[in-house]
């Protein structure tokens, strides 16, 4: 009992770390009920050491705990076992991971080595007195009791809150994070439903500038981009304690030919540093499943070092750091440089967090520049400003106030200001190379430096700015571009982000993007910026030139918070929802153009995407009913047999609902299930069959059994007719295979999703229409219609009990028909029809 008390109690710390605001005391009864379900199987099973067992289980859920409380400190959000491969890099930051350690993460670890003492202590007293370690009656059969009532009460509480179970209880997230790696997700295949050639022509008319503000100033100039280690922009033309932070780069501003954004944000990913150099370059959205370097590694890109290099320049990368670091070995080749000059190119004298100082970085890349044949396009990473601004004592030179001495702020303080006294340098050596007056330069921060989810950050931040310190504050970074030449010296407060550097660095440039896409903008010339994130603040939260939308980390847009940027208060949810849907279309889009490569069409000559245009032939008087498993013939329901869907298509029905079931071979049949059906229409034992065992069956009343072939050859001869899929069984992966080995047959297949996780997948697989199935009951009215308002679904199936509610009447308000089962009830029909149900699925054939 020990064990289990105490791990209920680092359930109430790791539920307060990660700030659940809604349901904590669900969420607290849900992991308490697993808890209380696992020491109970283990307890009560046969296994001889059942207390090293369950010190093994408190073990290891207090170390996932530790890691979880650990990376939500920076993160805002829970990890993925996916992150494991990423342990290289995690390994190489140490210093930084230990700098997000908060003292209470500790105690989830502090009473293992105490717990390991008294238990070998334990043992020995027993192996001494001769006694046998065993409690099998005191504790087993209790727990086994209420174990039970656990499953029991799991079930019930869980039922309607599916979201804010999964994205934030312990141990439904893992669980649901383990499965999501072997769970096939389809391969995404173009589909117009979620990317058009009017989506394509969009993005095109919007990032690309014909004729505006600045359009080719810097045209047939040399290009150095400066990305800065942690480089926030709060940190520009600020003092500390009378001493300027950034001097040189204060300077930098004042100088002409300078354009300034100042409400410029970081845009990144779970590859950090590695996603703003990924969305800098192309324009696009950073991949959330891993590093986009490495989940998009296969991919074509056409971004700037391609841009460029088709336009006569030299593309050549520059970071002190190792090379393999992230990738860039590979990912730069693909990104489109010619040469990544990294760690084993330099002298390496003193090191600063994990390489090459910034000043011996800065010193030696300058003549690899001054090498390059013009035009030449220099990308440049620096590293010493990298958390957690740990600088030796002969590089500080600012006197830190006693209460800031050993804070991520004063140590950022003294980081950054070594890292602008290096760039300046930098600035004057190209000066005095003459690499200065015919090159644009282009400097911006990759990430910030102090997190607004620090309680300690936000206390000093808001003291020093005078100001609460929210994540608006937190992603500012500045982008400075300098053009020489040029009477200008202009401060631009659009908001923008990283993703929209590319077509504003093109505009100036006076280079137009004719083969790739961008979904940024050039911010010289627009005043609606948005800025989607995907990290931190989860996606659907955004910041655009008014007010900031942060996304509730259980999935609800009500629980959501809004405030205005100007007076810091709170704002109406509904006014943040055209972008919150707007921001999640971007990202989706983008995502959706990356996984199916459609780049490497457009650099091809291809303009468009070309897709069979099609309408939507469905006849309403043919869907208002739906025969349920084939419909009923001889008096059998659900046989999903041959004769029946003869016999329903006789009666008038043009859709039938048929079950689909794995063979013990991977191959699909038509039937309800392997347990009950099998037995009830064949009377064989109820297990899973193979394919040659499932059709050497005979059926009841002379009924003919279908295999998927059956079935596509019934389809061919009624080209009319339409499926509806009842696939429980690894329903993506099934919908794939239909796909693949028959492609003639598919637009005449109408999916049925049960889990919102489908929906992409099986979308991408270029499925027309897709039902949303609600009979397990997981998700509130609100979760659907908020589902449904982003992704267009051609029906929702529901039970009678859900049917007889105004729900119907919201989906029809959404322009989203409804289906409920309903078998022989004409009265129920009718009654249900008012309701907004648009039609039924039912057993009889003469409705």
């Amino acid at each position: 009992m020990v064990l289990t008390v105490l791990l209920l109690l680092k359930i109430m710390l790791f539920i307060y770390l990660t700030r659940i605001e809604y349901n904590k005391v669900l969420i607290f009864i849900v992991s308490s009920l697993y808890i209380v379900f696992f020491f109970s199987l283990i307890y009560f099973s046969n296994k001889k050491k059942k207390q090293a067992i369950a010190f093994s289980f408190y073990n290891i859920i207090s170390a996932i705990m530790f890691a979880d409380t650990m990376y939500f400190h920076y993160f805002n959000g829970m990890p993925s076992i996916k992150m494991l491969k990423q342990l290289g890099q995690v390994a190489a930051v140490g210093d930084s991971v230990k700098s997000v350690l908060n003292p209470l993460n500790i105690l989830f670890l502090i009473d293992i080595p105490f717990l390991c003492f008294y238990s070998s202590q334990k043992k020995k007293k027993l192996k001494k007195s001769q006694k046998i370690y065993n409690r099998d009656l005191k504790i087993g059969i209790p727990y086994v009791i209420i174990s039970t009532l656990s499953i029991l009460m799991i079930m019930m509480y869980t039922s309607g809150y599916g979201s804010i179970i999964s994205k934030q209880e312990l141990f439904t997230y893992h669980a649901k994070d383990i499965v999501s790696i072997f769970k096939d997700e389809g391969e995404a295949v173009m589909g117009e439903e979620l990317f058009t050639n009017e989506d394509l022509r969009n993005l095109r008319e919007r990032a690309s500038t014909i004729e505006g503000k600045y359009t080719g100033i810097g045209k047939d100039k040399n290009l150095i981009v400066i990305q800065v280690e942690a480089l926030q922009n709060f940190a520009l033309n600020r003092y500390y304690e009378g001493k300027e932070i950034t001097p040189n780069l204060n300077a930098f501003l004042e100088e002409q030919g300078i354009i300034y954004f100042d409400r410029y944000y970081q845009l990144v990913g779970l590859g950090s540093t590695s996603d703003a150099e990924f969305v800098t370059l192309n324009s696009l959205y950073p991949s959330m499943k891993d590093p986009s370097y490495n989940y998009y590694k296969d991919k074509t890109f056409y971004g700037l070092p391609w841009i460029l290099r088709n336009e006569g320049y030299t593309a050549w990368s520059f970071h002190g750091y190792k090379k393999e670091f992230w990738s860039r070995n590979t990912a730069h080749k693909t990104q489109g440089f010619e040469r990544l000059i990294s760690e084993e190119d330099y002298e390496v004298g003193d090191k600063i967090v994990l390489g090459i100082t910034d000043e011996d970085f800065l010193d030696q890349t300058v003549p690899y520049i001054k090498q390059l044949q013009e035009p030449y396009f220099s990308f440049v990473i620096t590293l010493s400003s990298h958390n957690p601004f740990n600088l030796p004592e002969k590089y500080k030179e600012i006197d830190l106030k006693p209460e800031h001495e050993n804070t991520l702020f004063g140590n950022y303080i003294q980081s950054i200001h070594y890292a602008d006294k290096a760039l300046g340098q930098f600035l004057t050596d190209l000066k005095e190379e003459g690499l200065y007056d015919d090159t644009v330069i282009a400097l911006y921060g990759d990430h910030f430096a102090l997190s607004s989810m620090d309680e300690e950050n936000v206390k000093i931040m808001t003291d020093y700015m005078g100001k609460p310190y929210d994540f608006d504050e937190m992603m500012n970074i500045p982008l400075i571009i300098h053009v020489p030449e040029e009477e200008i010296n202009e401060t631009i407060s659009t908001v923008g982000s990283q993703i929209d550097f590319l077509p504003t660095i093109l505009n100036i440039m006076g280079i137009k993007n004719e083969k790739g896409v961008m979904f940024g903008v050039d911010l010289a010339n627009s005043n609606e910026g948005i800025v989607a994130q995907q990290i931190h603040m989860l996606k659907g939260s955004f910041i655009d030139n008014e007010k900031m939308f942060v996304m509730s980390r259980d999935g609800i847009f009500d629980h959501s918070r809004a405030i205005d940027l100007y007076s810091g208060r709170d704002i109406d949810l509904m006014e943040c929802r055209d972008n919150y849907e707007r921001a999640l279309a971007e990202i989706d889009k983008c995502e959706f153009i990356l996984q199916n490569n459609l780049i490497k069409n457009f650099i091809t000559g291809s303009n468009e995407i070309i897709l069979e245009e099609k309408e939507d032939d469905f006849q309403t008087e043919d869907l208002e009913y739906v025969a349920l498993g084939g419909g009923e013939i001889e008096g059998v329901q659900n046989s999903n047999s041959l004769d029946a869907i003869d016999e329903s298509y006789k009666n008038g029905f043009r859709c039938m609902e048929l079950n689909f079931q794995w063979t013990s071979d991977e191959k699909l049949v038509l039937l309800q299930d392997w347990e009950g059906s099998v037995k009830k229409l064949f009377n064989v034992e109820p297990k899973k069959y193979s394919l040659e065992e499932f059709k050497s069956f005979v059926m009841i009343n002379g009924l003919k059994q279908m295999t998927l072939e059956d079935l596509a050859s019934w389809m061919r001869d009624h080209i009319d007719a339409y499926i509806i899929t009842t696939i429980k069984e690894e329903n993506v992966k099934a919908l794939k295979y239909i796909r693949d080995n028959y492609p003639d047959i598919q637009d005449r297949i109408i999916p049925q999703i049960r889990y919102t996780g489908e929906y992409y997948p099986v979308l991408a697989q270029k499925y027309r229409n897709i039902i949303f199935n609600l009979s397990l009951g997981k998700y509130s009215d609100e979760e659907v219609i908020d589902f449904l308002n982003i992704y267009k679904h051609f029906a929702v199936v529901m039970p009678v009990d859900k049917a007889k509610g105004d729900f119907p009447q919201k989906l029809k308000e959404q322009g989203v028909r409804s289906y409920a089962y309903v078998v022989g009830d004409e009265k129920a029909k009718e009654r249900l029809g008012k309701n907004g149900v648009f039609g039924f699925y039912t057993h009889n054939l003469a409705p």
